[in-house]
Formats: C-alpha cells, sequence, structure tokens
C-alpha cells in the first residue's frame, strides 16, 4: 500500500515520496536484497518511490509532444496525472539517480513507461535522471536535494 508524503513543490511539480517502500538496493553477502517489511537501520544505498505530479499545463504539453515524437504509446495520456520514479540514494558518496518506473492517470492507472526524465529540451526536470551525479550540485534538480534532506537532515 503506498503512503504518500509531499516533500517538494514549485510552479511546476510537486513530489511525493513514500517512507514504507524505502528498499535496499544493494544485496547482502548472499545476494538477497532486504524489503520494505524488514527493520533495520537505513541502508547506505537505497531507493525510495517518488511520484511526481506535473502542474504545469505547458509541461504537460511538451512531455506528451515527446511521447509522440518517441512513437510511444498515447492510449489514455489524454488523463495522464503523474510518474513514478525510484529515486536512489548513496549515502556514502551522497549521489543519487532517478530510475523511470511508470506514468499514470487520475485513477491510479498504469498508463505506460515514462520518459519524464530522459532528454526533454528544455527538460521539465532538469538534474534529474539515470545517471548518477552528486545531490549537493546546484545542477541537481531542487526535488532530489529536498528528498535527501528528509534523510539526512542535518547535511
Amino acid at each position: 500500500m503506498w503512503n504518500w508524503k509531499p516533500f517538494y513543490e514549485n510552479e511546476v511539480i510537486s513530489a511525493f515520496c513514500d517512507l514504507d517502500q524505502i528498499v535496499d538496493t544493494e544485496a547482502d553477502e548472499d545476494g538477497l536484497y532486504a524489503s520494505p517489511e524488514c527493520f533495520r537501520p537505513l541502508p547506505s544505498r537505497f531507493g525510495v518511490f517518488v511520484s511526481i505530479v506535473i502542474k504545469d499545463k505547458d509541461s504537460i504539453a511538451r512531455y506528451l509532444e515527446e511521447r509522440k515524437k518517441r512513437s510511444l504509446p498515447m492510449t489514455g495520456y489524454r488523463s495522464f496525472r503523474y510518474c513514478l520514479c525510484l529515486v536512489e540514494i548513496d549515502a556514502r558518496e551522497m549521489i543519487s539517480r532517478a530510475l523511470p518506473a511508470g506514468d499514470f492517470d487520475s485513477q491510479d492507472r498504469e498508463l505506460g513507461g515514462t520518459c519524464i526524465i530522459t532528454d526533454i529540451t528544455p527538460p521539465i526536470l532538469p538534474g534529474v535522471d539515470e545517471t548518477w551525479k552528486p545531490i549537493r550540485s546546484k545542477k541537481t534538480h531542487p526535488m532530489i536535494r529536498s528528498l535527501a534532506k528528509m534523510f539526512f537532515p542535518k547535511e
């Protein structure tokens, strides 16, 4: 079950994370990954699901146009509401990356794979992509820095 908590908002997006679904993204010595139900300290590398609601109509139009350009499915996208990503944070290096998961409509039905964090020019979410980058960098989207502050408030 999802338990969305708001953590970032600007004029373009509202972002929510699910603090109940933090996943360990590094295997233990047996090659196993701890589940969200495993009560233990926060791993040094973990992932948290992030829901990104695009509020700006121009950004939504650019996103839908990008999907058309890439010949991606458009069925149901008239009611596009948000995209889901897994943001992975490496606390040892203070780096992060965002892995796309899917797009959803206003009824929480999955529409298809998301391409919101790809090379849309100009980017809808500048500084959010699949490559590892420093969390504290000015080039990193403030949404990522806000997410990191939830886990590391003193930093």
